[in-house]
């Protein structure tokens, strides 16, 4: 049975921007830059906010819809 593989947009993107290079790192990080620039937007998207600050406002909404007679 044939195993799948997939390939990251940011190899894709490595190896576009540089062929090179790429081959030449053995597909590992070879630009300083785009690394950190990765890092951080790695970073940003892990600050999402935790399950209960979603637990909590979707009750403080339920209730104040309730307060309100939005629903009855």
């Amino acid at each position: 049975m044939a195993s799948e593989s997939n390939i990251s947009v940011t190899k894709i993107a490595a190896y576009a921007e540089s062929p090179d290079d790429f081959i030449r790192a053995g597909g590992k990080a070879y630009n300083l830059k785009a690394t950190q620039f990765g890092n951080r937007a790695h970073a940003r998207i892990g600050r999402a906010p935790s399950k209960l600050v979603f637990a909590i406002a979707a009750v403080l909404i339920i209730a104040a819809l309730f307060y309100f007679r939005v629903i009855p």
